[in-house]
């Protein structure tokens, strides 16, 4: 018994997770929540990758101080995805926000790739240059 929990551990940690890893939400659960009260969205993407197109209602971090995008309320869900599986700025993000005292912080692994290849719908940026 203690050598399967050991591989189960090793595995988790060579596959980058941890104890404190986020938890995943499917596209579909990350649809369901858009635009509901308390659900904050985080784009974790490259300016380039973002200004492409994002998740309807996104908040763009592309910094390391992003802690003062996060809302007050602690019980705030809150969702974050960079591009896609690959991607671990995301996760990051999310572990930052718990340590923050964020407890429903979830990834949305497949990310933006994901996301508009499944033909969801995506905010492009509107520029305000001539």
């Amino acid at each position: 018994m203690t050598c399967r929990l050991f591989a189960i551990f090793l595995v988790a940690n060579v596959a980058g997770l941890s104890a404190d890893s986020p938890a995943a939400l499917t596209m579909s659960q990350v649809e369901a929540l858009l635009g509901k009260p308390g659900v904050y969205i985080y784009d974790v993407n490259v300016p380039e990758l973002w200004e492409g197109g994002h998740l309807p209602g996104a908040i763009h971090i592309d910094r390391p101080d992003f802690r003062r995008l996060l809302p007050r309320d602690k019980k705030s869900t809150l969702v974050f995805y960079c591009a896609n599986r690959l991607c671990l700025a995301s996760r990051d993000a999310a572990v930052e926000a718990s340590r923050h005292g964020y407890r429903n912080v979830y990834v949305m692994p497949e990310g933006i790739f994901g996301w508009m290849g499944s033909g969801r719908a995506a905010e492009p940026v509107i520029s305000s240059k001539p």
